[in-house]
């Protein structure tokens, strides 16, 4: 009779704690949704009526294959790359972890004691006590602590992944924007050593006439003090080039030094004209596509799910267990039904007075989640100002640049018939040095915009998540879950 009331017990607090199992009291997660309209403000002309994704790998279409070698090996190597990709595997475990604790605890004993006592009839007596079994504990997730944390979890385990392919796309843009700045500093240092020469070139003219009486002193102190300015632009654009490197080195998870052979060959910046920024899709999905506000919306996730951990400590906790075994005097006797032994239970423990504790640590996770809520807000409008400022800056630049080559090639003309003049004195030198310093600041105003044009097309697919192929999942199905 005693045993059946005790099974009783036991399949009676089963039965409840299953019932009761998934209870949460985690609030509900309520995103901030900005109202957006159905295109972006400074999208370019031709892609204002285009509803497609942006392209993938948009690198590839510039067709330099150094450039995709770069990124292949930053993807493949990258500091930041890798330690994301660790804290991924990290939330793997962990939710490997609290998936593993909703499951029962199982465990084998063995030991021997040796047991001096008084037996039933008050003799003094000695002896060996052998034991072996099974112990099983199981905590019944009455008001859903263990679910909470399972779907914090789960979230970490999505904002991890989301992480990976933020960083993914962050170092394949950063590839390209330092390859293109590599180029136009390139660039840049062979307008300055072409103007150099040229400079020279006049200043050996100038001096010639000067020996011969034609010239003026005044006017070869202006022709070296020209092409002392121009040769001093020469270290700093050197300089700049070796940091720009170096740069590119360490985003491939390289030392400094280990890209200079590959990168020092001069060659030109990839061509624009065959990467048109036609697919650009919608601003509501922008919000579903990048992942850093995949991230964002995880944690947001993950908080609410720890606050319902923090809120169930109010209740109290179920434990179900026991132990199955032998115990026997003699060694011998394991194994005889006689040595046959269980103790099956149910445990209920309730934290009636903590002075505070607990509701201070609730405190802090709705502190916690209130930030991440806020964390969530910021990402967003991030994103929503990142995207346009880097459409606006594409669409100038453009613009900018086409009126710059124009511009250098004005001035170029404008230097030869100044030369020409001034070989045939009808012109003085004055003339030919200011548009000397005016053919070279706009050959170099041109390079940069050239640059500016090239990096701010890299920016916007950035801006738009275009540098990783992934897919784009649903709008808040990283939160549903959570009630």
């Amino acid at each position: 009779m005693i045993l059946s009331r005790t099974h009783l017990l036991a399949a009676a607090a089963t039965a409840a704690a299953l019932a009761l199992a998934g209870c949460s009291s985690a609030p509900p997660v309520k995103l901030y949704q900005p109202e957006l309209g159905g295109a972006f403000v400074n999208a370019p002309a031709s892609a204002v009526a285009a509803a497609e994704e942006p392209v993938g790998e948009f690198w590839r279409a510039f067709h330099d294959p150094l450039l995709d070698s770069l990124v292949q090996r930053a993807l493949q190597a990258n500091t930041d790359l890798r330690t994301a990709t660790a804290s991924l595997r990290e939330a793997r475990a962990l939710n490997r972890f609290a998936d593993a604790e909703l499951l029962p605890n199982v465990g084998v004993n063995a030991g021997v004691s040796r047991i001096r006592g008084t037996n039933d009839l008050g003799v003094q007596s000695t002896n060996n006590n052998y034991a072996v079994g099974f112990d099983v504990a199981w905590e019944a997730d009455l008001f859903g602590r263990l679910g909470d944390a399972r779907r914090a979890a789960q979230a970490n385990v999505l904002a991890g992944a989301a992480g990976v392919r933020a960083a993914q796309v962050s170092v394949s843009a950063e590839v390209a924007r330092n390859y293109f700045e590599l180029r136009g500093l390139q660039e840049q240092l062979r307008v300055a050593v072409a103007s150099l020469q040229t400079q020279q070139a006049a200043l050996e003219l100038v001096d010639a006439r000067l020996d011969v009486g034609r010239g003026t002193a005044l006017d070869s102190e202006r022709a070296r003090a020209l092409v002392s300015s121009t040769a001093s632009n020469v270290p700093a654009l050197e300089a700049a080039l070796i940091r720009t490197r170096y740069r590119l080195a360490v985003l491939c998870g390289l030392p400094p030094t280990a890209l200079d052979a590959e990168l020092e060959p001069v060659q030109p910046l990839p061509g624009l004209q065959a990467v048109q920024l036609s697919a650009i899709g919608s601003p509501s999905a922008l919000l579903r596509r990048r992942p850093d506000i995949q991230q964002a919306e995880a944690q947001a996730a993950a908080a609410a799910a720890q606050v319902g951990v923090a809120r169930s400590a109010l209740f109290p906790t179920l434990t179900l267990g026991g132990t199955i075994g032998q115990n026997a005097l003699q060694f011998s006797d394991l194994g005889k039904g006689s040595a046959y032994v269980y103790n099956l239970g149910a445990q209920l423990t309730w934290n009636l007075l903590d002075f505070g504790r607990i509701r201070a640590q609730i405190a802090a996770a709705d502190a916690r989640n209130d930030a991440v809520m806020v964390n969530y807000e910021r990402v967003v409008l991030a994103a929503l100002e990142e995207t346009e400022g880097s459409l606006a800056t594409y669409t100038r630049t453009q613009r900018q640049t086409q009126l710059l080559f124009e511009s250098a090639r004005s001035s170029e003309q404008a230097a030869v018939i100044a030369r020409e003049r001034f070989a045939v004195g009808s012109t003085d030198f004055l003339t030919v040095l200011d548009a000397e310093r005016e053919l070279l600041s706009a050959r170099d105003r041109l390079a940069q915009a050239q640059t500016g044009a090239a990096t701010s097309l890299v920016a916007v697919y950035k801006a738009l998540a275009g540098g990783w192929e992934v897919p784009a999942p649903e709008h808040h199905t990283l939160t549903e879950e959570i009630p």
